[in-house]
């Protein structure tokens, strides 16, 4: 629906809310936290840089899809058409999800 002309469809904004509700925002929550509780249960070293910034780089997932993503897919769900905002959100949230999986991947 971001990139699509459909951004007047209802059922298609309800599908978008809880996709994007319950596989973008809780499942990250979950992963982040899982993955942070796993390294400080193996007894690994907590100064690593590039797991605090992994950390840190959800905060702007989170904020993007709540000023962003969100007030876009509300607006479309209560009648009215939806903007680039929302296709800016879902940009930036993918950008930092891929950095963060970069990160993961690669520690360096």
């Amino acid at each position: 629906m971001a990139l699509s002309k459909a951004r007047t469809d209802a059922r298609v904004a309800m599908a978008l809310h809880w996709s994007h509700r319950l596989g973008v925002l809780m499942a990250g929550r979950f992963t982040v936290l899982l993955g942070f509780a796993l390294w400080a249960l193996t007894g690994r070293s907590m100064a690593t840089w590039w797991l605090w910034l992994s950390i840190l780089l959800w905060g702007p997932v989170e904020a993007v899809g709540v000023r962003l993503v969100r007030t876009e897919v509300e607006l479309v769900r209560a009648g009215g058409i939806g903007s680039s905002r929302m296709t800016m959100g879902t940009a930036i949230q993918l950008i930092c999800i891929v950095v963060i999986f970069g990160l993961m991947s690669a520690k360096p």
